[in-house]
């Protein structure tokens, strides 16, 4: 464990604790999303797993829409050296039902559901089936939904029990490897704060223009080896208790695809996508409503574009209590860039 004060209000810190639960959410997603965790746990553990905790495995797949990145909201609340496993989940297990719910999605924005309506559904069918119709879009399996809500204290002792069995030497091993690139991603941070905010630090190790912009009381910058994707952010509303940022950053080096070289290349090459990414560049995180009446477009085909871009990975987005903010990632742009004049030796 590491815990490092960089400035007075930028801590970097590595917590091997945290690696489990990025494993398991990594294979809840499923393992091919990145190679590594087949590797360390093997394809033989990842199946008894998957048939062990089946009801964590198959409510998630039906219910992650519902849900996303929000689950590891909760280390906002419990973030410092003293974190444990078994410490968070007590925490998360002490809010109450409703509460917790809320903090896993974005109930009231997505789908128009109050914290009334979550209520009602935990103990009334009828209720449960009206909140059902509104989700359904995104979540295609009624029985799942009803675990996700009325059984979503299990649902947490099942992810913990699989980030228990996930804590195995292979990890420690992994993890010990890589002590020095931990210390080399500090000393190379420490020295971008004296230059920069830790804002705009943040910004660009994630490639994009934030939307939410605080301000910040603390912020936190946490190497993370199984961590899904480059970096990952949470932070706290601006006026709300604990006023924080969380910025993972991912220790892995980028796996070289040339099939994604080439997706990103068609996407590029709709003129409609290649419209919406300059807009993007020029003004900044935008939401869809704004970025279709900027384009003259109907929101259903900024819509089907957005997603293109996103499963491409050169959009990103950003959830406010109100709205989704689009922006460019100029760090997949620059990716790609990369790619191509590496592959033609430009």
């Amino acid at each position: 464990m590491l815990w490092q004060t960089l400035t007075d209000n930028c801590i970097f810190a590595f917590l091997p604790e945290l690696e489990p639960m990025f494993g398991a959410r990594v294979l809840l997603d499923g393992e091919e999303a990145h190679t590594l965790c087949s590797t360390l746990f093997g394809p033989s553990n990842i199946a008894v797993w998957k048939q062990r905790y089946r009801r964590l495995f198959e409510t998630w797949n039906a219910v992650s829409k519902l849900q996303g990145f929000s689950m590891f909201d909760f280390l906002l609340d419990y973030m410092g050296p003293e974190l444990t496993r078994s410490g968070m989940l007590e925490k998360i297990l002490s809010f109450p039902t409703v509460e917790r719910l809320l903090r896993q999605g974005a109930w009231e924005h997505c789908y128009g559901i109050s914290d009334t309506d979550l209520a009602a559904a935990l103990t009334d069918d009828d209720a449960l089936t009206r909140l059902y119709e509104t989700v359904s879009k995104d979540c295609p399996n009624y029985l799942a939904f009803s675990a996700f809500l009325r059984q979503n204290e299990a649902l947490w002792q099942d992810f913990f029990a699989l980030a228990a069995q996930m804590d195995c030497p292979a990890l420690h091993d992994a993890l010990d490897a890589r002590t020095e690139q931990i210390e080399a991603q500090r000393m190379k941070l420490q020295a971008t704060l004296l230059r920069k905010p830790p804002l705009e630090c943040s910004q660009e190790l994630m490639g994009k223009t934030f939307f939410n912009r605080g301000p910040y009381e603390t912020f936190y910058f946490l190497p993370s080896l199984l961590m899904p994707g480059k970096a990952m952010r949470f932070f706290f509303y601006s006026g709300t208790p604990h006023n924080r940022q969380i910025l993972f950053i991912s220790l892995r080096e980028p796996e070289r695809q040339r099939e994604k070289t080439v997706e990103g290349l068609r996407a590029l090459a709709d003129p409609t996508r290649y419209q919406i990414l300059m807009l993007l560049a020029k003004t900044g995180p935008i939401n869809g409503q704004d970025l279709a009446r900027s384009l003259g477009l109907a929101p259903s085909t900024v819509s089907h574009h957005m997603t293109a871009l996103r499963e491409r990975g050169l959009v990103t987005e950003e959830q406010t209590r109100s709205a989704k903010y689009y922006g460019v990632s100029r760090s997949a742009l620059k990716a790609l860039l990369s790619e191509i004049a590496a592959d033609f030796e430009l």
